[in-house]
């Protein structure tokens, strides 16, 4: 009889493609996970993983076990998921990943749509938990979250694009500034010369790490902007809060600044329907597409969308 623990071992292995991600995962040491892969080589007398380059590849016999260890452990997940399916929602708990990249505020807007679309007895628990888009989407993979928001598509096969966002990126300024020009149709350049004091344009920047940033750099690029950068944030409701107190302008979707336009805190420079197109993903594991709760995020989600848009 093989060992249950060593099987499911080799398993996360070459689901995730090498010993570091699944040691990770698995919250064991890098040595003790390859200890107890080579007690399972043994115990088969037979070489399971070979090193082509840098990487560790499936030998033919490490493929065939794979294939039936796949079909006992997605069974196994699911069981787990019928099960889920059955209980009452007030049961269900989600778990939800949330890119750094993306403001808080939007996500917390979309979690509140669709809490409230459940009486209060049938609410399921949602726990909100950030990292890197590459982290979540790891985890996401291992069914240790229920759906992401991200800013990039996913390109794993296990893992499912559900709904995305187009929106806009406007260019964004406190409403204490005075404008010489309300013209809803500027270009760039003379929607900031529209600024009172605009020669000496301040920009308020998100991280340099950040897509929306290699974005914004771009735009900068093909239209010769210039200013000096007073302030550079990974927290994006902090560049919002810079805009709404006056420290300078920044460009932004309006995914993230609707409510403040909405309150009359940030003004639009320019045209409302933006200067280029930002994207925002929500994801799930292709095993989760039709769970009855992710779709209920996922038309939350577009809800939430659409009213920035209106």
């Amino acid at each position: 009889m093989y060992n249950f623990n060593h099987l499911y071992y080799f398993y996360v292995t070459a689901k995730s493609g090498g010993v570091n991600s699944a040691a990770k995962h698995l919250r064991i040491s890098q040595p003790s996970l390859s200890s107890q892969l080579k007690v399972l080589e043994g115990t088969m007398n037979t070489k399971l993983f070979q090193k082509v380059g840098r990487n560790n590849q499936l030998t033919q016999a490490g493929s065939v076990i794979y294939g039936f260890c796949r079909q006992m452990f997605e069974i196994s997940e699911e069981m787990g998921e019928q099960i889920s399916k059955n209980v009452p929602s007030a049961s269900r708990r989600i778990h939800i990943g949330v890119s750094d990249e993306v403001d808080r505020s939007f996500v917390v807007e979309a979690v509140s749509h669709f809490l409230k679309s459940h009486g209060l007895a049938q609410r399921p628990k949602v726990t909100v938990v950030s990292g890197t888009h590459d982290q979540l989407s790891e985890r996401l993979r291992f069914r240790e979250l229920d759906a992401v928001v991200t800013q990039l598509a996913m390109i794993d096969p296990q893992l499912e694009n559900l709904e995305h966002a187009e929106v806009p990126v406007a260019l964004t300024c406190s409403m204490k500034w005075k404008m010489t020009s309300n013209k809803a149709n500027l270009k760039v350049g003379a929607a900031i010369r529209a600024i009172r004091g605009g020669d000496t344009v301040q920009w308020l920047m998100p991280s340099s790490r950040f897509k929306l940033r290699a974005e914004i750099d771009h735009f900068f690029e093909e239209n010769q902007l210039k200013g000096r950068i007073v302030f550079e944030s990974d927290v994006i409701a902090s560049l919002v809060r810079s805009v709404i107190d006056g420290v300078g302008i920044a460009f932004l979707p309006l995914l993230y600044v609707a409510r403040e336009i909405r309150e009359k805190s940030v003004r639009v420079i320019g045209p409302k329907n933006g200067y280029w197109k930002y994207r925002v993903w929500l994801t799930c594991h292709t095993q989760n597409k039709d769970d009855i709760l992710i779709r209920a995020l996922a038309t939350s989600f577009n809800e939430i969308c659409k009213q920035a848009l209106e």
